[in-house]
């Protein structure tokens, strides 16, 4: 085997994309030719890199996986998220293509040792959650390539209260997660405004060519300061500072979890915490704050101690019948 100064030596050049002689690299890296095709075949036959050959001398075909070193605990973190993810594609050609270039990272960097690709999902199992949205990952796509290649579509969607679909003309911005279920952000052509659309409710999608004169409407951030699903709302419409103090159990799981991008805590003893939020509207926080029962109440505003106890009067009515 060839010392390893030179081995790394001829990797760096090779990574550079331009074709090297033997001559060349032997001159760079002051050795003979002879320890360079050495070094080469070392490449090739031990570390799977796709060294091709001809008069012009050797080039890298393409940048190998081979050669892949784990810097970071958030590289493997991402390659285990990553395992997950292609369980979601199933068997598709670009799931097996992507899986067999992870597979070979796996199998030749150093830093994972004997850990192999299968190995990644008994480590990671985040197996469909009870009450999640199930995902048409076909309409997921060709709506992710619409945001991509900035292309207006039209939709077949279904509204939660009505049996029955509508077409519309949207033009899509990004998707949100927003309790286990994705949404798109998308601006409506045909009524103006923007709005969101539940993808399990998307059942058809067509993609539209982009018109020359096509005014690309803007994305509003509003969902950074709506809770869940909100309605549609104005763009200038005020916040509503909201305090919600949990005890016991969930006061020590929402240090754990981010509810909300404005989520606020003030820790007021070891089982106790006021959470505080920014809104636009209360009724999705009404239903989150009932889920917590006796360990939340409600400091601000009034509006929504209303709301929690009228519901409350409410649940109690259907059982006092």
């Amino acid at each position: 085997m060839p010392k390893i100064h030179f081995i790394q030596a001829v990797k760096s050049m090779l990574r550079d994309g331009r074709e090297w002689t033997a001559a060349e690299m032997a001159t760079r890296i002051e050795c003979n030719e002879r320890t360079v095709r050495r070094c080469v075949d070392h490449l090739r036959d031990l570390e799977n890199w796709p060294i091709e050959s001809g008069k012009a001398g050797f080039v890298l075909r393409e940048p190998s996986c081979a050669e892949t070193r784990i810097t970071s605990p958030q590289e493997v973190a991402a390659l285990a998220m990553a395992h997950e993810a292609l369980r979601k594609l199933g068997s598709s050609e670009l799931a097996s293509r992507i899986r067999g270039e992870l597979m070979s990272i796996c199998r030749h960097s150093q830093d994972l040792g004997n850990v192999r690709w299968q190995d990644l999902g008994a480590a990671v199992n985040e197996r469909t959650a009870s009450g999640e949205a199930v995902v048409n990952h076909e309409i997921f796509g060709e709506l992710t390539l619409a945001i991509l290649q900035r292309q207006p579509a039209e939709i077949q969607y279904r509204r939660l209260e009505e049996d029955e679909g509508f077409s519309v003309r949207v033009f899509p911005h990004q998707w949100i997660r927003r309790d286990q279920c994705w949404y798109l952000v998308a601006s409506d052509l045909e009524r103006s405004g923007q709005r969101l659309y539940a993808l399990p409710r998307i059942f058809d999608v067509d993609v539209l060519p982009r018109q020359k004169d096509f005014h690309e409407p803007e994305c509003d951030e509003r969902h950074e300061h709506a809770f869940g699903v909100w309605v549609p709302w104005g763009k200038n419409a005020p916040l509503i500072d909201v305090c919600v103090e949990l005890t016991g159990y969930w006061a020590r799981i929402a240090r754990e979890r981010c509810w909300h991008p404005s989520q606020r805590l003030e820790d007021l003893a070891p089982d106790q915490v006021r959470v505080h939020f920014r809104v636009n509207e209360l009724v999705e926080l009404k239903s989150w704050t009932l889920k917590f029962g006796g360990a939340a109440k409600v400091i601000a505003p009034d509006d929504l101690r209303e709301l929690v106890l009228e519901e409350l009067d409410e649940m109690r009515r259907n059982y006092d019948s």
